[in-house]
């Protein structure tokens, strides 16, 4: 890591420690109190390359977050959140994902309901979004779009942070709305969307370094609909070393091929959405992936693999 870097991460660490104690509003009754964020406590994680790893250098940073029976399955959340999607194509994709055991769907609130039905007894979680695809909405309708979607059968939950607050470096608001989809979603998983693309790197560590102390689940790069762009591996690995081991990491947005996807989970995603799941599944099998080697995977999927014919997106693919 550059030096600018490192003391870049130790002001934001003391910015962070300096933060008043105040309650944050809308939060459970057992994280109004809780302290900064373990990157003020700790910022050693940061002084280390945030650089994607390279065929041929240490470990990958993922490697250590992949459990050697791992499947390329286990990371996929099956997406869907077209604006036309229809009955037909959300039945396809919860039979899709039943099948070949992926870890959730991730469509629109409204197919909530019909989506929890046909998984039932599956293993396979809903996932819906909230606040999407903008963030702008209120913490309180957040809030309550979460407690429906828990009402209608959702397990997880992906909310947009507040994107606009993050750039006006309104911190307190970014906590605040989090806080409130936490709360709303009543013990269920919450995966914070901080649209990595549009925000700087201090935006960026701060943004997850929040999302981290108000009691979120994950870290999600993008939407997939922002045109400044989706996920990158760089992005990724900052936000790993971020939250460290405690929170989980969804790379979204534009990771449509294996190659894309094993260079994710190789620098800390634990978490793939993508609407190429099932051509990802098919091109890299049912069993186990080569934990150790992921990155020589990746090379070899770059130019010939299922997905390099199947996966280039039409438009409004996630």
């Amino acid at each position: 890591m550059s030096d600018d870097l490192k003391v870049l991460a130790r002001e934001i660490a003391r910015e962070l420690a300096a933060r008043d104690q105040a309650p944050v509003r809308g939060a459970p009754p057992q994280q109004q109190h809780r302290a900064a964020p373990s990157i003020a406590r700790n910022h050693s994680v940061l002084d280390r390359s945030i650089s994607p790893h390279v065929a041929g250098s240490a470990a990958p940073l993922g490697v250590r977050y992949v459990s050697a029976n791992a499947r390329i399955a286990d990371f996929i959340d099956h997406t869907l959140l077209k604006a036309e999607a229809t009955a037909p194509e959300v039945d396809k994709l919860c039979d899709e994902a039943r099948e070949h055991r992926f870890a959730a769907v991730c469509v629109n609130p409204s197919w909530v309901r019909a989506c929890a039905a046909r998984l039932a007894g599956s293993g396979v979680q809903v996932a819906t979004v909230v606040g999407f695809p903008l963030g702008a909405t209120s913490s309180a309708a957040k809030r309550r779009e979460a407690e429906l979607a828990v009402e209608d059968g959702a397990t997880e939950i992906d909310m947009v942070a507040a994107i606009g607050h993050i750039k006006s470096a309104n911190w307190h608001y970014v906590a605040d709305d989090i806080a409130a989809v936490v709360a709303g979603a009543r013990g269920h998983l919450v995966k914070v969307i901080v649209e990595s693309a549009v925000l700087t790197p201090v935006e960026l560590i701060k943004a997850c370094a929040i999302a981290k102390e108000v009691g979120a689940h994950y870290v999600k790069t993008s939407t997939g609909f922002h045109a400044a762009g989706g996920a990158t591996a760089e992005a990724v690995a900052l936000m790993r070393l971020v939250v460290g081991d405690a929170l989980g990491v969804k790379a979204s947005g534009g990771v449509r091929d294996c190659e894309t996807a094993l260079r994710m989970i190789a620098n800390g995603a634990t978490r793939i959405g993508t609407s190429s799941g099932v051509s990802m599944a098919r091109c890299l099998g049912a069993g186990p992936l080569p934990v150790s080697d992921l990155l020589s995977l990746a090379a070899a999927h770059a130019s010939a693999c299922h997905t390099c014919s199947t996966g280039a997106a039409a438009a409004g693919s996630y």
